[in-house]
């Protein structure tokens, strides 16, 4: 049984890779990591085996409080990755993929999928702008968002 790591936002960067995961089916076992928001606090998750939550710092909506929670969330994501040992890193978003990815690419190369948000058609995220660097794979859910990813970016309709 293969084991996926799920790392997300709350709200619908949560739904829009729950949604995938559901479609891969039996034989995955999956771990979530999810931003510690009061929405998700409690809530029940049933499509994961294990949640853990990202640290969302207090000063989050600044702008060393966002540099600060990844930073935190380096150490949080090595302490999931040395755990868990996942065999595969999925997300749809948003900035806590980043140190997610980081810490996969630098020291546990698992294969790695980060799927572009269906909201974006013509511009990419800045999240997707730095974790497509760090994935194996880059989903794009509409053709004109190729061009803008490059060769980085395949377009395979949508999957969400």
């Amino acid at each position: 049984m293969a084991k996926v790591l799920l790392v997300s936002s709350a709200g619908g960067h949560l739904a829009e890779i729950l949604s995938v995961a559901r479609g891969l089916g039996d034989g995955h076992e999956f771990i979530l990591c999810v931003t510690r928001f009061p929405a998700v606090r409690g809530a029940r998750i049933d499509d994961a085996t294990r949640v853990y939550y990202a640290p969302m710092l207090l000063a989050y909506q600044r702008p060393f409080g966002v540099a600060l929670s990844m930073f935190v969330g380096l150490f949080t994501f090595l302490r999931i990755f040395l755990k868990e040992r996942p065999d595969f890193v999925m997300t749809a978003g948003a900035e806590v993929a980043i140190p997610a990815f980081l810490v996969n690419k630098v020291l546990f190369r698992r294969p790695a999928l980060y799927i572009e948000s269906l909201a974006r058609i013509e511009t990419p995220s800045l999240t997707g702008r730095i974790t497509s660097r760090l994935a194996t794979r880059t989903f794009v859910q509409w053709r004109q968002l190729l061009k803008a990813y490059g060769r980085r970016a395949e377009y395979h309709g949508r999957v969400l």
